[in-house]
């Protein structure tokens, strides 16, 4: 470096007397003016008294010189530079007047020229061949109105000069010892700690320092600590989480002030302090400081309570009104026309201060004190102000000012929340919190529901509203959607709907105390989108996000010991865990990561200086924030950013308040089936063939760049058949050997490309691909898309009719679940034919089967042949290449796989006798919460349904020893095997990632008659609320299949203590967001997990592989395993599954056996289930058009049930004689059927004759066998001299004089009848009913 000085610096011999630096003669201002010194004047580039003058310490000046002749008045020491030249023993001090002495090419000389430095030169004290030139800097918060400060060469030059400076005091003295360490200014850090390490370190809330000057906020915090204050509270609040409320309160009404991120607090070589900013080189003299933010980031972990926390926070605060910004804080006196009266200058002046008055009325209230008058005009003056109209731009027409708007003061907090967490809000609001505590409106997206006026909205304490709702109020919306949008608004009241073009919402007239935005980390995109300028339209007071992660880098470090495998929980983990952490390399993902936390903090938070303005001197998030590409950190920037902003409590000092119950995580290692085999070895055939022939080069070569959309796709596939499988079609496998085998002729010769190793790898593929087309049972259930069920002792006279492969009598009978299920529920239906069952239920089973095979030929002719054959063989139907086109097969990948339809996502399984069972309808009610409602079709179905006795089958009849031996999925029969064992003492969940693998779990349970829910993609808000609120709050429901993309954030299900992944999970962070789902505050059990691999299996690698992966890779192969080179290298290698001919000869080895075969046949319970409506034993949270459809489902079928058996529920009447005791006395079996009819409805159901029949009530279930002819009566199909038909004639309205013939009413009659009528038998009769 001094050698680099000596270069620049061109110093000639000075013309200088021998003196000090400062002393100058002062007798006479001649003296000092004379043009033979080479000194003019010393004097200060200011005024005089401008600024107070510095006093450094160790300075050799005498008081007189330094006060009348220092040229260094307000400039500050910050260092030397030791350059070799001979200089004087004495300081000539250098200014803008002899700045020759440094000579042009010095970096300091255009600085000393613009006023911006001053320096002075003297010969150094042990080495006399060496100069050292003290610099003094001028502060840029100095003198601006004087100098230019602005102008960036001289910023650069002045950035130069300071990285050049030694600050040692012997430098500065000249006394410094050869070989002396240099000390420069610290402009970066040596500290390389993670992200990851940061955040798990931010320092936990404590108590200590929670003292605020505002009474009332005082008062709301000291509320938090004290047990009686908040009495509306029920639930006990954490000691942990009493910090994190009163910390929350304390940022909002009193946050602190803090040195600007920028600068960095820095000592001169003469001990006086400044400020320096390190990457531009700006030095202040006095401290900048910025407000933090009213609000920051809520980052409890997950499942710790963060709602209770944020709702805590609204009941303290709850009356406390926003402060009025200061920029329109002036003229807010109201001005009168008459002088007012004592009360309403109370009024105003209480307003004004923003007093909250609400509650202590409240308060009063209770004690039996009315002061309607006083609230009256308290809520006249609440606090507002106003903000002037927008200058319009400049015309010649005349136009007039728009009045200012007047925005008013709202005690009222905005909740924003994802949709599917609405109801969640609502149950935690209803759960800890005394009914009437909040005065609350929830606004989802149904655009039915119309936005209150501002008036009314000052009234609520929080809004409740879904983040598309608020989008949607607030975004600006195109012309043409409001051109085609209709007003919904009654004609009487004020328009507040979108569709209006001059629509604006009330949102804008108020200016709210508080916003809570929940699982706020996706408003982190990295780039602006509606959420962000609907935001900016909204003015609120203190702001809020609620995530454990604000960003994917940023999460607990118990989150993320929650996906690591351990049968029992290890003291160490966490601690260990963060320790590896705390150093690792990830540039990449962390720039993510940090762009994410910008968007929080200058997009949602306004935290300044981050988002200053262009005019504001604003700092560069990059420049400050971002390391350097080696990982080091900007000094201080991010730690001090983050503590500043995060509100968190680091995992140990949780657990010393509050211990979860322990977490067991492990992975069961299963024995792969013959199934499980051939489905892998499908996949692994078809990329075998693909490497080979393709030669591993071009686009057709499967792992090509231009093919990893596809690739991507088909390794999501081979991961789900470690479940089980069947999107291989055999002709698509068939084709594929083909192309291998041709492939092998064509390159048999000894000049052939093909390797020794591709070409016995192919005839291996080929061998193994032959005995899998040679399975009967692979190749129906590809076919059929049947899950294999293997069932013993089946009745042999009906083997034949309803197997999918034929076996030997002594074999296990081979079933497709379908048609299993298809057969157990008529012998269910018909256990009272005695002899004639078997012989009926064989050709039930010829029938369906039949059907179910001409269905699959015509499928497979309706589908067009191809006039070509694909170059490239498909893969699992997809093609490969760019140029490929997709062809028309008969059978493709995932989309030939059973579809979760939402019908099917809910049980209809019979609960067996001892299990749990459904509400009885005097607890249903009692068990709803507040702000939900209960479906009480559900109670009336279950108390119509009273179950006939079930006899049992005979003993000696094969359908009475007939057992579901087990499955064609190792998966699946362990499942069944554990859900057996656990639901009735504890629930399960079940995370799955194809809707093939929820199907065929669901289709399992319905055979076992275990009642489950599936919580799926497909559902909308209203149906996943309801799921979730039934799954939690009742014991109907034992089991919940789960989506593990739709479970990751938010959703609390600390109702099951068992958690279950059919296949491993890739991402760590998925599969601990899912665990969290359960292992949280609330959770009283301990929580086990188990993670089912196949052995041996690719799934297996892939398990072994993310478990030795670091941090830094999964977070570059988040979106794909594909993206991971090692794992990448794994699938390309992938071998097949070795295979036994005895496997494919002996069905027993192909069975997954279940420990304990489920009996099939006869398992009717006593539960009290509704079958014809499967949505009777939900809880609907979130009412819709669409729930209150299911709400009231076949409500006039229960209308006639309960007027015939006359039940307790609708009232008591008095029947007439005879007029139902007919009904009740000959109906043994009844199947509703109902038909639509211009006059009236028709519901027909069988009566059998049978004089033994018990006089019990009817289960009334479906049964195709009758049907309803078009003009509303019942079909006389059914044979049999004693089978009759019974039809009930349903009424309209009493209104409708034309709705039925029969249906005249008299005065005082009820507003609906039935009539009946008996057919058949040479009998008949009828009669009517009134309602």
């Amino acid at each position: 470096m001094e050698a680099a000085l000596n270069d620049v610096l061109e110093l000639s011999p000075p013309q200088i007397t021998q003196s000090s630096e400062y002393e100058h003669s002062s007798s006479s201002a001649s003296n000092r003016t004379s043009s033979t010194s080479p000194f003019p004047e010393p004097q200060s580039v200011f005024p005089p008294s401008s600024f107070q003058k510095l006093d450094f310490p160790q300075c050799d000046l005498t008081s007189s010189a330094y006060q009348s002749q220092n040229i260094f008045l307000d400039y500050i020491p910050v260092g030397s530079l030791s350059i070799d030249r001979a200089a004087t023993q004495t300081w000539v001090p250098i200014d803008h007047r002899n700045t020759s002495l440094l000579g042009p090419k010095c970096p300091l000389t255009p600085l000393i020229k613009a006023d911006w430095a001053r320096a002075s030169v003297c010969q150094h004290a042990i080495r006399a061949w060496e100069a050292i030139i003290r610099v003094y800097v001028l502060p840029d918060d100095i003198g601006r109105r004087y100098i230019e400060r602005n102008d960036r060469i001289l910023q650069k030059r002045l950035h130069e000069v300071m990285s050049m400076l030694d600050i040692s005091i012997d430098a500065w003295e000249g006394k410094s010892l050869p070989g002396a360490p240099f000390q420069k200014f610290k402009t970066d850090s040596d500290d390389k700690d993670s992200l990851f390490y940061l955040f798990n370190t931010i320092p936990s809330p404590d108590s200590e320092s929670l003292k605020v000057t505002c009474d009332t906020a005082q008062d709301a915090i000291n509320s938090i600590f004290e047990s009686e204050s908040l009495s509306n509270l029920r639930t006990a609040l954490h000691p942990y989480q009493k910090r994190t409320v009163a910390t929350m309160i304390r940022r909002e009404v009193q946050p602190r002030r803090s040195l600007d991120p920028r600068l960095s607090p820095t000592k001169g070589p003469l001990g006086h302090t400044f400020f320096y900013n390190c990457q531009t080189g700006q030095i202040l003299l006095n401290k900048r400081e910025y407000d933090d933010v009213k609000g920051g980031v809520l980052a409890e972990s997950m499942g710790l309570g963060k709602t209770l926390i944020s709702l805590a926070t609204i009941l303290a605060t709850k009356g406390h009104w926003p402060s009025i910004p200061p920029e329109y804080s002036f003229g807010l006196d109201p001005v009168r026309p008459a002088t007012g009266s004592l009360m309403q200058m109370a009024a105003a002046a209480i307003g004004r201060e923003q007093i909250p008055w609400r509650t202590i009325f409240q308060e009063l209230s209770k004690s039996g004190e009315d002061h309607k008058g006083c609230l009256e005009i308290l809520e006249e003056n609440v606090g507002s102000y106003k903000i002037p109209s927008t200058p319009r731009r400049h015309s010649r027409r005349p136009s007039t000012i728009p009045e200012p708007r007047k925005i008013r003061l709202s005690s009222a907090t905005i909740i924003i929340v994802p949709q599917n967490l609405l109801s969640q809000w609502q149950h935690e609001i209803a759960q800890h919190f005394a009914l009437g505590t909040f005065k609350m409106i929830s606004l989802d997206s149904e655009k039915g529901a119309t936005m209150p006026r501002a008036s009314l909205l000052m009234s609520y304490d929080i809004i409740l509203i879904t983040r598309q709702r608020f989008e949607y109020e607030l975004c600006p919306v195109s012309s043409k959607s409001i051109s085609a949008a209709r007003c919904i608004c009654p004609p009487y009241a004020y328009c507040h709907c979108p569709a209006n073009f001059d629509y604006d919402t009330p949102l804008k007239d108020l200016h709210f105390l508080r916003l809570i935005m929940d699982e706020g980390h996706e408003f982190a995109g990295g780039r602006k989108n509606n959420l962000y300028f609907a935001l900016a339209r909204l003015r609120v007071d203190r702001k809020w996000i609620v995530s454990g992660t604000p960003a994917s880098g940023l999460l607990g470090v118990e989150v993320g010991s929650a996906a690591y495998g351990a049968q029992q929980p290890s003291i160490h983990t966490n601690a260990q865990l963060l320790e590896n952490r705390k150093h690792e390399p990830g540039f990449q993902q962390e720039l993510k990561d940090l762009d994410s936390l910008r968007m929080l903090v200058t997009g949602f938070l306004d935290m300044k200086p981050w988002s200053n303005g262009k005019h504001e001197d604003p700092a560069n998030w990059g420049q400050y924030i971002t390391p350097y590409k080696d990982g080091r950190r900007k000094p201080s920037s991010l730690k001090t950013l983050l503590q500043s902003l995060v509100v968190r409590h680091q995992i140990e000092d949780v657990e010393a308040d509050v211990q979860l119950p322990p977490l067991y995580n492990q992975v069961v290692h299963l024995e792969p089936t013959w199934q499980d085999k051939l489905s892998q070895n499908a996949f692994i055939i078809s990329l075998t063939v693909n490497a080979v022939t393709s030669e591993r080069v071009d686009e057709d070569y499967m792992f090509h760049p231009k093919n990893k959309p596809v690739l991507h796709q088909l390794i999501n596939n081979l991961r789900q058949s470690g479940f089980y499988w069947t999107g291989f079609a055999p002709d698509e496998l068939h084709k594929t050997l083909q192309v291998a085998q041709q492939y092998l002729q064509e390159h048999s010769g000894l000049r052939s490309s093909c390797s020794e190793y591709d070409r016995l790898l192919l005839q291996h593929t080929i061998a193994t691909g032959d005995m899998i087309l040679k399975s009967p049972s692979w190749k129906a259930f590809s076919e059929l898309y049947e899950m294999g069920m293997f069932v013993d002792n089946f009745p042999i006279e009906c083997r034949d009719a309803w197997t999918l492969v034929p076996r030997r009598d002594s074999d296990p009978m081979l079933f497709g679940v379908t048609q299993l299920a298809k057969a157990q529920k008529w012998v269910d239906n018909h256990l009272y034919e005695g002899t004639q069952l078997l012989r009926s239920l064989a050709a039930i089973g010829k029938t369906a089967m039949t059907k179910t095979w001409h269905d699959l030929q015509r499928t497979q002719e309706a589908v067009v042949p191809q006039d070509k054959p694909a170059e490239r063989p498909a893969i699992n139907g997809i093609n490969v290449g760019g140029a490929a086109k997709k062809q028309k097969t008969q059978k493709t990948t995932f989309a030939g796989q059973p579809k979760l339809t939402e019908h099917f996502t809910v049980s209809k399984a019979r609960v067996a006798p001892g299990l749990h069972t459904a509400k009885t309808p005097s607890t249903a009610n009692n068990s709803t919460k507040a702000g939900t409602s209960s479906n009480s079709q559900s109670s009336l179905k279950s108390g119509l349904k009273t179950p006939r006795p079930v006899t049992p089958l005979d003993a000696d009849s094969d359908l009475a020893h007939s057992t579901l031996r087990g499955t064609a999925s190792r998966k699946l029969s362990y499942l069944l095997d554990r859900v057996v064992e656990l639901h009735e003492e504890e629930k399960i969940l079940i995370f799955y990632e194809g809707d093939h693998i929820a199907y065929y779990i669901a289709q399992a349970f319905d055979l076992i008659d275990v009642r489950y829910l599936i919580y799926t993609r497909t559902l909308d808000l209203a149906m996943k609320s309801a799921y979730i609120a039934t799954f939690n709050a009742t014991p109907t429901f034992r089991v919940m299949l789960m989506n593990i993309h739709e479970a990751a954030h938010g959703l609390h299900i600390a109702s099951a203590s068992r958690i279950f992944f059919v296949n491993p999970i890739w991402q760590p962070n998925v599969e601990a967001q899912a665990i969290k789902r359960a292992h949280r505050i609330g959770q009283c059990r301990p929580v086990y997990v188990e993670t089912l691999v196949l052995k041996d299996t690719l799934e297996d690698q892939i398990l072994q592989r993310r478990r030795n992966m670091t941090a830094q890779e999964h977070q570059r192969a988040e979106k794909s395993l594909l993206d991971d080179e090692p794992m990448s290298a794994i699938i390309k290698e992938a071998r097949l599954l070795p295979l036994h001919v005895e496997e494919s000869r002996h069905v027993e080895k192909q069975v997954a056996e279940l420990n304990n075969p489920v009996k099939l046949f006869g398992r009717m319970g006593n539960g009290n289930i509704d079958q014809d409506n499967p949505y009777a034993d939900l809880i609907f949270p979130i009412e819709t058009s669409k729930t209150k459809k299911l709400i009231t489902k076949k409500t006039k079928e229960a209308e006639i049930e309960a007027m015939a058996f006359d039940l307790p529920t609708l009232g008591e009447r008095k029947r007439k004689p005879g007029e139902v005791d007919a009904i009740e006395n000959n109906v043994q079996e009844g199947n509703i059927l109902e038909s639509r009819h211009p006059a009236k409805r028709r519901v027909g159901f069988v009566v059998n004759d049978e004089k033994d029949v018990p006089s019990s009530r009817p289960q009334l279930n479906l049964d195709p066998d009758i049907v309803m002819d078009d003009a509303g009566s019942p079909s006389a199909s059914r044979k049999g001299p004693s089978r009759r038909v019974v039809g009930f004639d349903l009424g309209g309205d009493s209104n409708d004089a034309s709705s039925s013939p029969d249906n005249t009413r008299s005065a005082g009659q009820p507003r609906r009848s039935v009539n009946f009528t008996f057919g058949g038998g040479g009998a008949e009769c009828s009669g009517s009913i009134f309602g």
